[in-house]
């Protein structure tokens, strides 16, 4: 895990580092399948001109139990400026359930 920690950069080539031949991440099937959502991901960013601005980065962690998949961060990069992250959240699709009588559960992300 310590590895992969230090995994970060531009995000189609970290997304080649993890996918190439050999990779731990291709053999798993639920590994593989999130790793081609990344792809699709990347490619929405890259259509929407905004794929420039992003860092994949597998050291992002988050305390909460309630993440169900993907987390991210906005960070502020302008050097003149001494604030790193502006904003966080992640994948959450339990967690309005663990709220409702009803126990729905709902897709969610904030």
């Amino acid at each position: 895990i310590g590895a992969l920690g230090q995994v970060h950069g531009e995000p189609r080539a970290v997304l080649a580092q993890l996918t190439a031949e050999g990779s731990q991440f291709m053999g798993h099937a639920t590994s593989k399948a999130a790793l081609e959502s990344c792809a699709k991901l990347f490619d929405y960013l890259d259509a929407m001109g905004a794929l420039q601005y992003i860092s994949f980065d597998l050291s992002l962690a988050r305390g909460l139990d309630y993440y169900t998949g993907v987390i991210y961060e906005a960070v502020l990069t302008d050097p003149t400026v001494a604030v790193g992250s502006i904003a966080a959240g992640g994948r959450y699709d339990n967690l309005v359930g663990m709220f409702s009588p009803s126990g729905t559960q709902v897709p969610c992300v904030g």
